[in-house]
Order: C-alpha cells, then sequence, then structure tokens
C-alpha cells in the first residue's frame, strides 16, 4: 500500500509517499481501507518535534474509510461496513482524565495518511451516512477535542454565552458550530475580519478583532456583559484578558497553547470569582460516542478548506499554516475531490 511517510524531522516537511507492507489486523483490531484523511496542528507538532518517534513513521489521527479485514474476536464492524475512527488511543477508565496508557493515533502509532490503517475495533464506528468522505474524515481529533471543551467543561447551552478565540482553526471552527448548535450565543476573535464574518455566517452572533488592544472592552459592550464561558486553544496572551471577561462562577477551558505556553494571572481574579480554569484534550470513548450522536442529528457539516491527493500531503502539511485557512486540511487516499 502508499503510505505519506515523515522521513526527518522539521520545516518544511520532509514526507516520502512510499509503498509499505499492507498492515494485518490482530485480535480486536480491524483494517480499515482509508477513504479520506484529514490534518490537524498535532501533525505540525509531530514535523517539528525532533526525536518525538522513531523514523520514518505514517502521520494523521482522522479518518473515514470502509473496513477490509477484522481480526479474532470482532464481532462489529464488520467487513465493508463505512466507519470513521476514533484517534484516541487507551484512554482508560476515568471520565475526568486519561490514564497512562493514553495515546493518540499517527506517531507512533502508524496513522491515517496511507491507503490502510488498523485500528482497535472499538475506535472504529459506523459513519454519519449524510457526511461525505471529506465531511466524516474532518471532525476526528478536532471535533472531540471541541465537543468535550464546548458541551461538558464549559457546559454551553441555551441562556449561555461562549467566545470562541481563534476563529478559523480546526477546534475552533467545531467548537463555533457544536455551541450554536447547542443553543449557546457564540462570539469570537479573530485576526482577520473575513474569518469573523465566515463565523457568522455559521451562527455566530458577532467577533472583535484581537489585533485591537481594546478587544475585551469591545467584546463586553458586544455581548451584553460578561461571559458564561471562554474556549482558547491560543493559550498565554489570551488568558488575562480572557478571564477578566468570565462572570463570577465562570469557566476558562484551554485546549492548546499556539501563542504562549506560559502567563501571568491576578489570582483574585480566580478564586475572589468563583471562576474556574479547566484544562482539556482529546476526549473519553463516552464523549466520541456523545460527539458521534450530535453529528449524526445537527444540522451544521464539518467546514473544509482545501483538499489534496496523498502524494501532495507535504504541501497539505504547509496549507495547514495560511493565514487564511477556515476548517480542516483534507487528504483524499481513496475518494475523488
Amino acid at each position: 500500500m502508499r503510505a505519506a511517510q515523515l522521513t526527518a524531522f522539521g520545516w518544511p516537511p520532509s514526507i516520502s509517499v512510499r509503498e509499505v507492507p499492507d498492515p494485518e489486523p490482530g485480535p480486536g483490531e480491524v483494517a480499515v481501507a482509508v477513504m479520506a484523511a484529514a490534518l490537524n496542528r498535532r501533525d505540525l507538532w509531530v514535523v517539528r518535534y525532533d526525536g518525538y518517534c522513531g523514523l520514518p513513521v505514517t502521520l494523521g489521527s482522522d479518518a473515514a474509510g470502509r473496513v477490509v479485514a477484522v481480526g479474532a474476536g470482532v464481532s462489529a464492524p464488520t467487513v465493508g461496513e463505512e466507519v470513521v475512527i476514533d484517534p484516541t488511543l487507551g484512554w482508560g477508565d476515568r471520565e475526568d482524565c486519561p490514564g497512562p496508557a493514553f495515546d493518540i493515533l499517527g506517531a507512533p502509532t502508524p496513522g491515517t495518511l496511507a491507503e490502510r490503517v488498523v485500528v482497535p475495533a472499538a475506535n472504529a464506528h459506523p459513519k454519519p451516512p449524510h457526511l461525505d468522505w471529506a465531511e466524516a474524515a474532518a471532525f476526528g481529533l478536532s471535533g472531540l477535542t471541541a465537543w468535550r471543551a464546548v458541551s461538558v467543561c464549559a457546559r454551553a447551552g441555551p441562556e449561555q454565552s461562549l467566545l470562541v478565540t481563534g476563529a478559523g482553526g480546526g477546534v475552533a471552527t467545531f467548537a463555533l458550530q457544536v455551541g450554536v448548535a447547542l443553543g449557546a450565543r457564540v462570539y469570537v476573535t479573530s485576526g482577520q475580519a473575513a474569518k469573523i464574518d465566515r463565523a457568522v455566517a455559521l451562527g455566530c452572533a458577532g467577533g472583535v478583532s484581537y489585533r485591537d488592544p481594546a478587544w475585551p472592552q469591545q467584546l463586553l459592550e458586544m455581548a451584553g456583559g460578561p461571559l458564561d464561558a471562554v474556549v482558547d486553544g491560543y493559550g498565554a496572551p489570551t488568558w488575562p484578558a480572557a478571564l477578566r471577561l468570565l462572570r463570577p462562577g465562570g469557566r476558562l477551558v484551554s485546549f492548546g497553547d499556539t501563542g504562549g505556553s506560559t502567563a501571568t494571572l491576578a489570582v483574585d481574579e480566580v478564586y475572589w470569582q468563583w471562576r474556574s480554569l479547566l484544562g482539556t484534550s482529546m476526549g473519553s470513548p463516552r464523549d466520541y460516542q456523545h460527539l458521534l450522536e450530535h453529528v449524526r442529528r445537527a444540522t451544521w457539516r464539518p467546514v473544509v478548506d482545501g483538499r489534496y491527493p496523498l502524494e501532495a500531503a507535504a504541501r497539505a502539511l504547509t496549507a495547514m499554516e495560511e493565514p487564511t485557512r477556515f476548517g480542516k486540511v483534507i487528504v483524499d487516499v481513496g475518494a475523488t475531490p
């Protein structure tokens, strides 16, 4: 089979599409013929993380495809079934956090940028029938992270106000869509007016430019007062202002630190305002099942920014960093764009 493999760490990405042996499922596993895969910021992180794992390695955490083989003891899914993949490996028994065996599909475990991938049978779920291959591949890692951040941690719903920072990112776009679908009033920040406009088209109540130093006050005026929750993936530069945007008892939910990893906060703005600071990434098998149930009922569809053939996997990775990107970058493996 063909697989897009990382052959050296660093930037620009060193990706080689090569022939490798077809992986065979072991007990409790299934082999999936990948129709479409989706990229995530994690793939960029692995590319740049010198020594993270042995090379060459097949990247990719998300995919949709058809089951082509099952291992011993597997009764479901069956050969021929169309599935999507939960990329969380080894979460464990707790709901509040994963156990020591936690990992994510796609480095060091061979990932989805290949014509075939092997995963535990419990991680392969029936594909939502109304989504095409690209849309179905898109919502795995980012959708799961967004679902847990918005529904579990932020507890978004009717009568609730929610800020999602960084409109246009994969997780942020899903967080916006999930928040709106759950009935919350959702606001966004972005450095580009065009991205705010697209967010409004997806149901956002409004947005402000984080490039304006007065953006926190602008947002308070737009929302008519403090917010119930903030879902943030930018990190350090956002936290002080985001915390002050919250009502007493509000929740700041963090799923990333792309803008910086160290923040200085006024402690009394947490305890004396009964605010919560929650960290989250990915989600439990139960979270993924709830996400799937939501996706099957929802009217929103994953936003796809661009599609590339497997041979252009390196170009797809560089497209992840285009400042105008809005939504997911898809790699077509077996599907026709």
